[in-house]
């Protein structure tokens, strides 16, 4: 009998703290729309991040002249200078079977045009 007291009470008493978490999370922590936009922070369009992808080599000398992206959420800092980006990338979209990957890529303006900064 002690036990299933114990087990009611602990079970009421999660219920209560979840139950006030969710309640004073907005107080706590607002939600912003963006992280980059709400920081002022600039970000590349999709396509200038299209271009930097393009333009990007890596490390074994591979071009990714055939890539296409779709640019998601960006927030500023991170790993490199510039934003972090959510991605949805395809290495070559002259392949019929190409699958988008779902990645975060670092962008960073140099010289007035936005590169990559982290793979």
């Amino acid at each position: 009998m002690k036990g299933s007291v114990v087990g009611i009470v602990a079970a009421g008493c999660l219920v209560v703290g979840f139950g006030a978490g969710f309640a004073l999370r907005p107080a706590l922590l607002p939600v912003a729309a963006s992280p980059a936009a709400a920081a002022g922070v600039a970000q590349p369009t999709e396509a200038e991040a299209t271009d930097a992808v393009r333009r990007h080599r890596l490390f074994t000398g591979t071009s990714l002249a055939n890539a296409t992206l779709k640019l998601g959420d960006c927030s500023p800092g991170g790993v490199g200078p510039g934003v972090t980006c959510m991605t949805q990338l395809v290495m070559d979209s002259t392949k019929p079977n190409a699958t988008p990957q779902n990645r975060p890529i670092g962008f960073a303006r140099v010289n007035g045009q936005w590169e990559v900064a982290v793979w």
